[in-house]
């Protein structure tokens, strides 16, 4: 049994997570515009992870309810959406 579900694009993942479609603007513009690996895992699907090819670490997780970015190696910035209203550091 596969470990992971892939997708073609942020989108479909978003989609297939039911990421609320008001939030999926924010979703994609703190998501690096590269191409990357996209999925979800299987036994817990309640995020997507998002890494670029050639990279060893997942740089971008994207959550129904927040999008989280790996900045540093123990650093991560955290961004809540709620009702695709941002409150974070990229609040709007």
């Amino acid at each position: 049994m596969p470990e992971r579900t892939y997708f073609d694009s942020l989108d479909d993942a978003m989609a297939a997570l039911g990421v609320p479609l008001e939030s999926r603007a924010l979703a994609r513009a703190l998501t690096p515009d590269v191409p990357s690996e996209i999925w979800i895992p299987v036994n817990t699907p309640n995020y997507i992870a998002v890494r670029p090819h050639g990279e060893r670490v997942v740089k971008t997780y994207v959550n129904r309810t927040f999008i989280e970015q790996r900045l540093a190696p123990t650093r991560y910035e955290k961004t809540y959406i709620v009702g695709g209203i941002a409150d974070g550091p990229h609040a709007r």
